[in-house]
């Protein structure tokens, strides 16, 4: 067994390296707010907010002890916690003292402390234990409310800089398979537009990047208002994606299903008779079902215009679970449907997969007519393909 660090030793730390290799470790920020007896407002931003205890509830962030205005905070017997959004890093760089609560709305904590108004959390708390370390204060505050008012992305310090949070399929080395298969859509959209007027509804060309459906083309057939939109990226969460996966590739319809939560072995099950219905007739069809919360669809549609969080993707998970009787569905003769959906991948090798998606058509069809349409986009899709071959060859596709 290793001798314990002396103190002696800490001390050789240089302090450069140790700021530059804590500094690749990803903190939130947090703007801690008191309001003195005075009447005055005091702000200090903090990267070093953190949960410590549920029972008791116990919050603590760490100020350097030379810090004036943390001086000035403890005049106060309470103070809030803002968590920071990813898009008020501007108001960390330009905050100047209490002047700055001039520039921003806020709102009173039941403590009287500031609120901001787009931060995404707030935390109010007395001082519960203040502990020497080092040159730094350890300040334990014991939360007496709290609330989340805006469920965005937090706003991080990482590598002396600012950003915010995105899942590793929304990060940069996926964006050389979306730069591709931007350019396979110009070859591509002719037939998807006549599609479109034919039938009266929105086709769309779906990239497969990362673990996103990316909409890459779009044309308007549809009286109905839809939410795509050229870069819409939609969570390849089952049952969504089947149109991809071979029913013999077994690892690669277990990593599909492993998006499943875990205990729900009857989702796991139903989309796997989903994903070999869709082998067979060759699409994915998804009817019109009840729609979800208001809560829950403002998460999607946040999600899949760019503000990405966990939450948001299990809310997607959850509208999807909620749905999976609407998903290849068994269709009577003398029915009728409301269509959401009609998805065909496109029969290319290679990467990015593609896919044609036909959405929203005329409501009431018949289960002839649903064929029908499936034939019409499973012919599109092989379209598109010959024309991406022609095109840009056979290696080009490959590649």
């Amino acid at each position: 067994m290793s001798e314990p660090t002396t103190g002696a030793a800490l001390t050789a730390i240089d302090p450069h390296l140790f700021r530059e290799a804590l500094g690749h470790y990803p903190t939130g920020v947090a703007l801690i707010t008191a309001t003195l007896d005075s009447g005055e407002q005091i702000g200090m931003v903090v990267g070093t907010f953190t949960s410590v205890s549920l029972d008791p509830p116990l919050v603590a962030f760490l100020p350097d002890r030379g810090s004036r205005t943390f001086a000035r905070l403890r005049e106060a017997s309470t103070f809030c916690v803002n968590v920071l959004a990813a898009d008020q890093a501007d108001l960390v760089t330009n905050w100047r003292g209490p002047e700055s609560f001039a520039g921003v709305e806020w709102r009173p904590s039941p403590s009287g402390a500031p609120i901001l108004k787009d931060s995404v959390a707030w935390i109010d708390c007395d001082y519960h234990q203040l502990v020497d370390a080092g040159d730094h204060y350890i300040v334990l505050g014991e939360v007496r409310s709290l609330d989340v008012q805006r469920p965005t992305c937090p706003l991080l310090f990482f590598q002396g800089g600012f950003g915010g949070f995105a899942p590793s399929s929304f990060l940069a080395p996926a964006d050389h398979d979306l730069i591709r298969a931007a350019r396979l859509s110009e070859a591509a959209m002719e037939p998807l537009a006549d599609l479109a007027a034919e039938e009266s509804a929105d086709v769309s060309l779906l990239a497969l990047v990362g673990d996103h459906d990316v909409v890459i083309g779009t044309e308007r057939g549809s009286a109905t208002r839809t939410y795509f939109e050229i870069g819409l990226r939609l969570p390849h969460l089952p049952p969504t994606g089947a149109v991809h996966l071979d029913p013999e590739d077994e690892a690669a319809v277990t990593r599909w299903l492993d998006r499943l939560p875990r205990k729900d072995d009857a989702a796991r099950k139903r989309c796997r008779e989903i994903l070999e219905r869709v082998a067979v007739q060759g699409y994915s069809l998804n009817l019109v079902g009840h729609g979800p919360d208001q809560e829950t669809w403002q998460d999607v549609t946040r999600y899949i215009n760019g503000e990405p969080t966990p939450h948001r993707q299990r809310q997607v998970l959850t509208m999807h679970l909620d749905h999976l009787d609407y998903y290849e569905p068994d269709l009577e003769p003398d029915g009728t449907y409301d269509v959401r959906s009609i998805t065909v991948a496109v029969p290319l090798a290679g990467v990015p997969q593609l896919a044609v998606r036909m959405s929203f058509p005329p409501g009431g069809a018949d289960a002839a007519t649903v064929a029908r349409w499936g034939a019409q986009v499973r012919d599109r899709a092989a379209e598109v393909a010959d024309l991406i071959q022609i095109r840009f060859g056979q290696d080009r596709v490959l590649g």
